[in-house]
């Protein structure tokens, strides 16, 4: 979907403490050799923060630096992939009254690691009838007796806790939103379930998505090639996107993808593109962990804080996530907003 009206004004994050690779392999949680095979070199650890708290402190930061009053809010769009509080319960009442946004609608979105891209995906088709202000928000906290952060989220993928948050507008702002495209391929969907039951009344069932990923790869339900299909569908969206931009991918200036391991960073989205690796996020991504929906957002308020994006560059947002869905946005940099740092 080539986009037209659609403006970042501005970016907010929420980053807890840092554990770094080498204190979670002396306490244990963490294998040495995992850390070197993967690259992959601490995590963020929120504790027992909420993650709703979070979201609400990375939205004010966003909404801060645009000098926007939360009231003039017209759309908000929360996004997660783990548990956000009690259950039957909606996150979006809370931050509405937190933020002070008024009375607008806001809709809690389940599309997993993709989640800050496919409320960007909702937010441009509203803009495109109505134009106005989002405010969109993710959040998690992986911190959990059931989840281990080190172990359990997939080969390849140690997972860290943030919120971050976009304020969109479709008058200005420091980039501009070119696309965004999304499919979803079915036949991947067991990829991310394994052999767990569809429903169990039991609480408290331990999650590992290591466990899921190898018994689908070895039950023969998969498509023949399951990674390859998967890196042929994310490039399908990922050259959709580019092409809708008017630019080609020797012309991305840094991308931005889920935080994994640098091999599969290389082989998914950079050398397919005929890009190096420098060109990635990866050496920031390896520090922090895989941060459910935030990685994209995170990484770009780093890359924008250290002065390393300016006026012109064009930046790929790009990932998979649970369903199976992938999902890619262009955003070019308009201009290097106060908060940003210099280069």
């Amino acid at each position: 979907m080539r986009i037209d009206n659609v403006y970042l004004a501005s970016a907010g994050v929420w980053l807890p403490r840092r554990m770094s690779g080498t204190e979670a392999v002396a306490l244990g949680h963490y294998e040495q050799d995992d850390l070197i095979d993967s690259g992959l070199d601490g995590a963020l650890v929120a504790g027992d923060a909420a993650p709703v708290d979070m979201a609400v402190s990375a939205a004010e930061q966003a909404l801060t630096r645009a000098g926007t009053r939360a009231g003039d809010v017209d759309l908000l769009i929360h996004s997660s992939v783990f548990r956000q509080g009690p259950e039957m319960w909606a996150a979006t009442g809370y931050l509405l009254r937190e933020l002070g946004c008024g009375y607008p609608p806001a809709f809690e979105i389940r599309q997993g690691c993709n989640g800050m891209m496919r409320a960007l995906e909702i937010a441009a088709g509203q803009f495109a009838l109505v134009p106005g202000t989002a405010l969109l928000t993710a959040a998690d906290n992986f911190t959990s007796p059931v989840f281990d952060r080190w172990r359990g989220g997939g080969p390849g993928f140690v997972v860290g806790d943030a919120a971050s948050s976009l304020l969109l507008n479709s008058i200005g702002g420091f980039a501009r939103v070119r696309s965004v495209n999304s499919a979803t391929v079915p036949e991947l969907e067991g990829m991310h379930r394994g052999q767990e039951p569809l429903y169990s009344p039991e609480a408290g069932r331990p999650i590992d998505m290591t466990a899921r990923a190898l018994w689908f790869v070895h039950s023969g339900q998969t498509v023949s090639g399951a990674n390859d299909h998967a890196v042929k569908w994310q490039l399908e969206v990922v050259h959709r996107s580019l092409n809708e931009a008017g630019i080609t991918p020797s012309q991305v200036a840094r991308v931005l993808f889920t935080h994994c391991a640098g091999y599969m960073v290389d082989q998914w989205i950079m050398r397919p593109l005929g890009l190096p690796m420098s060109r990635s996020a990866w050496d920031f991504g390896r520090t922090v962990g895989h941060l459910g929906a935030s990685d994209h957002v995170v990484a770009l308020n780093h890359l924008l804080e250290a002065g390393e994006l300016g006026p012109g560059d064009h930046v790929l947002l790009a990932g998979g996530a649970p369903g199976y869905s992938v999902s890619a946005a262009v955003l070019t940099i308009t201009g290097r907003p106060a908060w940003a740092g210099r280069e």
